[in-house]
């Protein structure tokens, strides 16, 4: 049996994005997919895009009273979210444009579809793997 090489590596030659399928569990156990197309990133500019996200500073996550206010927090969590979701798609199948402010609506109607974005994400550039 003779082995085929699928394909020659070319050092350089960056993808603009990267096509897939993410799939999750929602709130109802009911399986969903989103058609999304990633950007390219390489590791090292994955690096910079982390250090960009998660080095904002948030609004002070105290209510009215001075007292720490999980709503502020959650808040927090949910902006910083759908900014990530932005900054890493170029499309998604959504019935809704990909806009920043959609981006945020999905972190906070459905934080499955966002945590399964980020961690598809997360897994095609620092292993490198589309597929099962």
């Amino acid at each position: 049996m003779t082995e085929q090489i699928a394909r020659t590596v070319r050092l350089g030659q960056k993808p603009s994005g990267i096509p897939d399928v993410v799939k999750y569990t929602g709130l109802d156990g009911a399986e969903y997919m989103i058609p999304v197309t990633f950007k390219y990133r390489t590791l090292t500019e994955f690096g910079a895009l982390l250090d960009e996200v998660f080095s904002q500073t948030l609004p002070p996550a105290t209510g009215a009273d001075g007292k720490l206010s999980s709503k502020s927090v959650q808040q927090g969590q949910v902006h910083v979210n759908g900014q990530y979701m932005h900054l890493i798609l170029l499309d998604w199948g959504l019935d809704v444009p990909m806009t920043l402010q959609a981006c945020i609506q999905l972190a906070d109607e459905d934080p499955a579809a966002a945590r399964a974005l980020m961690n598809k994400y997360r897994e095609l550039i620092t292993v490198g793997r589309a597929g099962n």
